[in-house]
C-alpha cells in the first residue's frame, strides 16, 4: 500500500433517507455507535473529510450526538487497530478501560484502539488514526489511553496547531509530506507526554518509521501469499537497510520475529473470520500461517488476543445497504487501516 487520497461527504436524511443506517454500518469496524436519540436519528447528518496516507488517517468529522465505545465485541471483529490522536470542539466524557475521562472542548486526546473505550461526545473532530505497526510503543502504554492534555495548556495548542494544519493541507501534499507531518506529530507527542522512543532524534524516528513501512509491506506481501516463513534477511534486503538497521528499528516491538508472528496471528484471525462453518479447520489455518501445531497456534493466540481461535465470530453481512453504492464510504477507511493491522 502507498500513495494518499482524499475521501469526503456531507449528507444528512434530507439528502439521504438512509444516512443512518449506512452510518451504523460504515462504523461497524471502528465503534459500536449507540445513544442517539429519535430526532436525532430522523435529522441525522454526518460530514467528513479524511486523507489516507501510509502513516494511516487524518480526518475531520462532524454528526449527532452519541458515544461510541470500542466494545469486546467490537475488539473481537475489529480489525482497525492503533493509536488515535483526537480533538475534539465539544467536551467528552469517556470511559477508558474502566476508568473515568473528561476532556474539554478542545482538549488533545489519545485513544488506544487496542483497549475498550467509550465516548459520550458531539462529534466535532479533528483526529489522526496510526496503526498500532506504525504507532511508537510507548505512546500506546496502559497510562497513554485516556490521556487528555487541556485544551489552555501551551503543549496541547501545540499539538492542535500541527494537527489542524495538516488536516487543512493533506488532500493538496505530496505523499512524502503527508508522512513526514505525520511523523512530525508523534515526535511532538512523544517529547510532550515523556514517553520515551527508542532511538534519539526526529531524523532517526522518521528512518525507523519508514524502515518498518517497507518492512511490513514485504511481510503483508508474503502472509498473502500465504508464505508463513518469512526470512529476516529478505525483509531486510526488500527494506533496503542491513540486519542491524532492521533490528533496531523494531526493538519497540519486541524484534523483528515477534513483529512477523503478530502478523501471522492477525492474518489466521482475519481467515477465522472469513470461515464458512468450520471450513477451513482450524487446524488448516494454522498449518496455512506457519504455526508449528493447532495447540502452539492456539496458546500464542489466546495470548494476543485474549481468546480462542474457536470463540472468533464470523463476518456477518448486513441486509440491505451495500456501501460501494452509497455516498457515506467509512468502509474506505477501515478497509485502509486494515492493510496495516
Amino acid at each position: 500500500m502507498s500513495g494518499s487520497r482524499t475521501i469526503a461527504w456531507d449528507v444528512s436524511t434530507e439528502t439521504l433517507p438512509d444516512a443512518f443506517e449506512r452510518y451504523l454500518v460504515g462504523m461497524a469496524d471502528l465503534y459500536e455507535v449507540s445513544g442517539i436519540s429519535g430526532h436525532d436519528r430522523t435529522h441525522f447528518f454526518n460530514a467528513t473529510r479524511t486523507t489516507l496516507c501510509d502513516m494511516g488517517a487524518i480526518g475531520r468529522g462532524r454528526s449527532v450526538l452519541q458515544t461510541l465505545a470500542r466494545t469486546t465485541a467490537v475488539l473481537r471483529r475489529s480489525d482497525v487497530d492503533g493509536l488515535n490522536i483526537l480533538i475534539n470542539q465539544l467536551p467528552v466524557v469517556a470511559d477508558c478501560d474502566g476508568r473515568e475521562v473528561r476532556a474539554a472542548a478542545g482538549a488533545v486526546q489519545l485513544r488506544d484502539l487496542g483497549r475498550l473505550s467509550a465516548s459520550r461526545l458531539e462529534v466535532h473532530v479533528d483526529t489522526i488514526l496510526i496503526p498500532r505497526t506504525i504507532a511508537p510503543p510507548a505512546l500506546l502504554a496502559t497510562d497513554m489511553h485516556g490521556l487528555v492534555l487541556p485544551p489552555g495548556s501551551p503543549q496541547a495548542r501545540l499539538i492542535a496547531v500541527h494537527m489542524r494544519g495538516l488536516q487543512d493541507v493533506a488532500g493538496d501534499l505530496s505523499d512524502q509530506n503527508v508522512n513526514a507531518g505525520v511523523q512530525a506529530l508523534i515526535v511532538i507527542l512523544s517529547s510532550i507526554t515523556d514517553a520515551k522512543l527508542p532511538i534519539g532524534t526526529a531524523e532517526l524516528v522518521a528512518l525507523q518509521s519508514t524502515v518498518r513501512l517497507a518492512a511490513g509491506d514485504f511481510i503483508e506481501k508474503q502472509l498473502a501469499l500465504l508464505n508463513g516463513d518469512i526470512d529476516i534477511g529478505a525483509i531486510a534486503t526488500a527494506a533496503g537497510v542491513s540486519r542491524a538497521t532492521l533490528y533496531r528499528s523494531f526493538d519497540g516491538e519486541g524484534g523483528v520475529s515477534r513483529f512477523v508472528q503478530d502478523r501471522r496471528l492477525h492474518h489466521a484471525r482475519s481467515a477465522l473470520r472469513r470461515r464458512m462453518g468450520r471450513t477451513p479447520t482450524i487446524s488448516d489455518i494454522a498449518d496455512r500461517y506457519g504455526f508449528a501445531s493447532p495447540t502452539h497456534f492456539s496458546r500464542l493466540f489466546r495470548g494476543r488476543f485474549g481468546y480462542s481461535p474457536a470463540e472468533v465470530e464470523p463476518l456477518k453481512p448486513t441486509a440491505n445497504v451495500a456501501m460501494a453504492t452509497g455516498t457515506i464510504r467509512h468502509d474506505l477507511l477501515t478497509d485502509w487501516l486494515k492493510t496495516f493491522k
